[in-house]
């Protein structure tokens, strides 16, 4: 989804893994194209595969196109690649591959328990590792921060700490070098129904760097997504209209541009849900 950001990119995972305890849905954030603005999805989701097409206008509305190239998401200034993203039965992210526009693996991000109080994450891309992530827990279990490692020297990069304000509406996220520097900050807020509404980043000298926000329909799913750069100036906005499944989760998004009127995508979604959800018995976000 969307216009991607250079400096999430660089610190992916376990952001949204920290909020809470997951009641009646899927979250589509942690090691996903969602980590910058994560997404409740309905129900007990097994996996999600969504891909990109240029919209074609048709009558009042958009069809579909060709799909959405490396190098047409270059030339419109990044936009997020397609994925498959699978869950374990309890909610839990298991891996998400990022795909090109004819399928195929670009890489790879891919989780694991070794242990009650183990959990690592594990980077991909053609065949080689290109960073693991040990997560630091709790006493029940919770993510709390994770410390990342080059694999070929099995030397550490960077610790990644996370702590939430005693409202539950904040979370800060911080990166410290192997030299105990501080490299960045990224501020997480969310609203009464514990869904992001803003993200802000600051570089190591304490300065702001960049914020996303969003705005929501009345079902819960992004309506609008706005990007600032370091002068809090606008930089990119999304608008987003949706076609939905039986369960509620959106199979057909039409995104547009609000800064460049000729762009326009649209995603298509396919889920496979666990079997036993049973429509009516979950908790709706």
């Amino acid at each position: 989804m969307k216009k991607t950001l250079i400096l999430f990119l660089a610190i992916v995972f376990a952001i949204t893994a920290c909020k809470s305890k997951r009641v009646g849905y899927t979250l589509l954030g942690d090691g996903t194209p969602y980590y910058p603005y994560p997404e409740r999805l309905i129900g007990k989701v097994q996996t999600v595969i969504e891909k990109n097409y240029w919209a074609i206008p048709d009558g009042n509305s958009y069809k579909k196109g060709k799909p959405l190239t490396q190098a047409d998401r270059d030339s419109i200034g990044g936009w997020t690649l397609d994925f498959e993203a699978n869950f374990d039965n309890s909610g839990d992210l298991l891996s998400c591959n990022y795909l090109d526009e004819n399928g195929k693996i670009i890489n790879k991000y891919e989780i694991s328990s070794e242990g009650k109080h183990s959990v690592i994450g594990k980077k991909t891309a053609k065949d080689t590792v290109s960073f693991y992530d040990k997560y630091k827990l709790d006493k029940n279990g919770k993510r709390v921060g994770f410390i990342r490692y080059e694999p070929l020297t099995d030397t550490m990069v960077g610790t990644f700490d996370i702590k939430d304000s005693w409202r539950g509406d904040t979370m800060e996220y911080n990166l410290v070098n192997s030299k105990g520097e501080s490299r960045y900050k990224i501020i997480i807020l969310f609203n009464g129904l514990e869904q992001f509404v803003r993200s802000e980043g600051y570089g190591k000298d304490g300065l702001f760097r960049f914020a996303n926000e969003v705005t929501y329909n009345d079902k819960g799913k992004i309506s609008e997504l706005k990007i600032y750069d370091k002068d809090k100036n606008v930089t990119g906005i999304n608008y987003f209209t949706y076609e939905y499944d039986q369960k509620g989760n959106w199979t057909k998004a039409i995104v547009k541009d609000g800064i460049n009127k000729d762009i326009t995508v649209i995603e298509e979604r396919v889920y496979t849900y666990f079997e036993n959800y049973t429509p009516g018995t979950w908790y709706m976000p």
